[in-house]
């Protein structure tokens, strides 16, 4: 009982060591050398994590779970879809969170400043206010147009848009400081110069405030976006396949010339196809004929025909086949063919696949059927008394034999779909 203990517990630890997570990377922007490439990962080999190895291909094994991440696209002018379901690229939380941080930081500076107002002057800091904010949103409109017409926005977009922020934040948090400096002096306002003042704070609030909800939602995501991982294991299939589009964000109009459909090719296991093809085998009827022995006697000699070989025959097997990253992959198979005599045979062989997308196969093997032999007692080349009828005595018998075969591959390339989930 130890014994069985211990080989399930080293197969798991096995089966949990190669068990890995795959990412491919996609990056939406200008292509460069890496623009698909596979993440650099670790997996855990039982006692601790190791670099995972290296891949020249787009392949995964087939026990591996494989996502998906899109970098560095324009969510400001495109949108994009995987498999023809939307990508939505989220607001990144963190981030957003660490620049309110940095805004806060201006927070106290402000507070200074308006400890030392005089309310003489609030009138000119509300206008000036009001000139600062205008201004702002002239640049932000230009800083809008400029990432709107780029393919993929850069560190320099992040950069900018996180000093805008603070800016933005700043001017909002001097319009509620003047507000609240106008509610400490009111009474040193006249009813007309209350209502000038109370009208341009409350301008400048609510154009603040709208600047900046309407900033934090454009602006504030993290410009990549994954799927979840998929299982592929026990899949009949030949690769993962997945078709990147993207929309113009204003006409939603296809941009038909960025369309990128890839495959990321399954290695490992197992895969059944069907294919159909051209046979030849050395299994067939035999067929005699007789010539008299001498004038005078009923006897008569028996000899086989020359036909050669091989008999010809069209017929389709089922291919097992060994995933490998290759374009040509070993194989099993086994069928049926249908021969000239209209004879069935059952086939049994190994072979290689020849081919990706198109694929052809060669094999060989076992052939096995019921085929027409001379009865027992007779033998070629003897001489036989065979009465009136002059028939050839033959005996059906299931003989084994050999083949050779050509086929294609009627099954196409089999893929799984990845999409968001």
């Amino acid at each position: 009982m130890k014994n069985l203990l211990f080989f399930v517990f080293v197969a798991l630890s096995f089966l949990v060591s190669g068990q890995k997570t795959k990412v491919l990377v996609v990056d939406l922007g200008t292509p460069h050398d890496n623009s698909i490439t596979f993440e650099k990962c670790k997996e855990f080999d039982g006692k601790e994590f190791r670099k995972c190895s290296e891949s020249k291909w787009l392949s995964v094994k087939s026990r591996e779970l494989i996502a998906l991440r899109l970098i560095n696209g324009n969510p400001l002018k495109y949108n994009y879809t995987i498999g023809g379901a939307p990508v939505t690229f989220f607001m990144n939380f963190n981030e957003f969170n660490n620049i309110f941080k940095l805004g806060k930081k201006q927070d106290s500076l402000v507070l200074l400043k308006h400890d030392s107002y005089t309310y003489k002057n609030l009138l000119e800091e509300n206008k000036q206010l009001k000139d600062k904010l205008y201004d702002l949103d002239l640049f932000l409109d230009k800083f809008k147009l400029k990432n709107i017409n780029r393919e993929s926005l850069g560190e320099g977009f992040t950069k900018t848009r996180d000093s805008l922020f603070i800016a933005l934040k700043t001017l909002n948090l001097e319009a509620e400081l003047n507000h609240s400096s106008f509610e400490k002096g009111i009474y040193t306002f006249t009813s007309a110069q209350k209502k000038v003042i109370e009208n341009i704070i409350k301008e400048n609030i609510d154009k603040s405030q709208e600047m900046l909800k309407s900033f934090e939602k454009k602006y504030f995501f993290k410009n990549d976006f994954y799927t979840l991982p998929i299982d592929i294991q026990g899949k009949n299939a030949d690769a993962i396949e997945f078709t990147i589009k993207r929309f113009d964000k204003e006409t939603n109009q296809e941009d038909e010339a960025f369309v990128g459909k890839y495959k990321v090719w399954i290695t490992g296991g197992l895969k059944i196809d069907i294919s159909a093809g051209i046979f030849l085998t050395s299994l067939f009827d035999r067929q005699y004929e007789t010539r008299d022995v001498a004038a005078g006697t009923a006897l008569k000699e028996v000899y086989l025909k020359n036909h050669g070989q091989y008999d010809f025959a069209f017929g389709s097997t089922i291919n097992t086949n060994f995933r490998l990253n290759s374009w040509i992959q070993p194989q099993v198979n086994f069928g049926a063919i249908f021969t000239q005599n209209q004879k069935f045979q059952m086939i049994l062989g190994a072979g290689a696949i020849l081919g990706r997308e198109e694929r052809w196969i060669l094999s060989g093997g076992l052939s096995m059927g019921v085929v027409d032999r001379l009865a027992d007692g007779f033998q070629n080349g003897g001489s036989y008394d065979l009465g009136t009828s002059g028939q050839i005595p033959m005996v059906k018998q299931f003989k084994f034999g050999h083949f050779i075969g050509i086929t294609y591959n009627l099954s196409k390339v089999n893929t799984i779909s990845m999409k968001p989930q």
